[in-house]
């Protein structure tokens, strides 16, 4: 969803590694693409020739790989389908890469990116016989529809893994840009882990950035430095992964392994595999599958907002957490897979948010029982209680820095 500075910019599969890019989101308002489309949601498109539209290269080993995964999953999986991409794509160039797809006989538009929106709209106006998909748009129109997952879910149980290897009580977050969604996923992970320690601590520091291999070793060490025994990485590289492999802290008198906790890909924990515990990550290919079969069937609805909570088969699920690290106690693996059901049945897509939910001024935000919306979820711009920074040398509780859209 990057636009300005929030576009994801390169990243890397490691600190030698790749450079690539990505998106996520943020919800603008929804609407119509346009007065000249037409509502083309019902027709039956009998080859489908998808193109996909990437805001990095297809070598990171985050974002982008996850897209061109799904892609392929999608070829593989549909008869009858041709798929192809555009990499490296920015905002500026969008609207002409969707219209020489368009002119070279695609029917089907999937870009990757919230950034891309407005060039998917335009585009979308232009061409109502032509099938649009916005990752993370959150906006429809007759032949314009989204999709998305809910991440939030497997940050949950990796809180819970987290907290289980922590010797210190503190946990370290390494942040890129200030959103709502990025937030989200910051409160679920403190959520899942003071269920299991009510006293531990998560600090964050934010980079500012999708990707930076100079700022992501500093922010990393310095969190180590102040005592955190896991580090969690939210950027689009493996940086905060490998940084903390090897490293210690001090704890009762002993010197303790520092864990951490990847992000995007099932195998992000292959470069720090003896201290990496697991991975929240994405699967596309299953999403794509479905949205693409309905499209070409007739059954498609461009309105209904797709938001994809866990499902029981991490193969088919849009979002899930990694195979755990074999250090990980047998109690909290029966723990994570117990909250499984809850988080995927129906009605569950909302879980862990339900309240008492309080912030980090010791404000009740949502009362017991209460079960945040997906408006609330939207706007998430404030801390969960157990959210920490540090000011002057001392621990504060965590604010949300300016630049987030929702309620503070």
């Amino acid at each position: 969803m990057r636009c300005a500075e929030w576009m994801r910019g390169p990243r890397a599969a490691g600190l030698v590694a790749l450079l690539a890019s990505g998106c996520m989101f943020k919800w603008p308002g929804g609407g119509e693409t346009g007065d000249q489309a037409v509502d083309s949601g019902a027709d039956v498109v009998a080859h489908p020739t998808v193109g996909f539209v990437y805001v990095g290269p297809v070598g990171d080993h985050g974002w982008t790989l996850t897209h061109e995964l799904g892609r392929q999953h999608l070829e593989n999986e549909l008869d009858g389908v041709d798929t192809h991409y555009e990499p490296s794509v920015s905002p500026a160039d969008a609207l002409d890469v969707m219209e020489q797809f368009i002119a070279d006989g695609d029917n089907i538009v999937i870009t990757t990116s919230h950034d891309f929106l407005t060039a998917t709209q335009t585009a979308a106006a232009n061409h109502p016989d032509v099938r649009f998909l916005s990752c993370s748009g959150f906006t429809s129109g007759p032949n314009l529809g989204s999709y998305f997952g809910r991440m939030y879910q497997p940050w949950y149980l990796a809180g819970m893994v987290a907290a289980s290897k922590t010797c210190t009580d503190r946990i370290g977050f390494v942040a890129p840009v200030t959103l709502a969604e990025i937030v989200r996923h910051i409160n679920a992970f403190t959520i899942g882990a003071r269920e299991v320690n009510p006293d531990i601590q998560v600090e964050v520091i934010w980079t500012g950035s999708w990707f930076d291999p100079e700022q992501e070793p500093v922010v990393t060490q310095t969190l180590i430095d102040r005592g955190a025994d896991v580090i969690v990485g939210h950027t689009d590289t493996s940086i905060p992964v490998e940084v903390s492999a090897g490293q210690t802290v001090s704890c009762e008198g002993t010197d303790s392994p520092v864990w951490s906790v990847g992000y995007d890909n099932p195998d992000t924990c292959d470069f720090a595999p003896e201290t990496c515990l697991t991975a929240p990550y994405w699967n596309w290919g299953p999403l794509y599958a479905r949205l693409v079969s309905a499209i070409a069937d007739g059954s498609w609805d461009p309105h209904a907002q797709v938001w994809d909570q866990m499902t029981g088969a991490p193969e088919e699920s849009t979002v899930a957490l990694a195979p755990l690290n074999e250090n990980v106690d047998g109690t909290v693996r029966l723990e994570v897979e117990g909250r499984l059901p809850e988080l995927t049945a129906e009605g569950g897509k909302h879980l862990p948010f339900v309240g008492p939910l309080v912030d980090t001024q010791g404000t009740t935000r949502f009362v017991s029982g209460e079960v945040l919306a997906d408006d609330d979820l939207l706007r998430m711009c404030w801390f969960v209680e157990g959210v920490i920074q540090v000011d002057g040398g001392e621990d504060v509780p965590g604010e949300v820095p300016p630049g987030c859209e929702g309620d503070y």
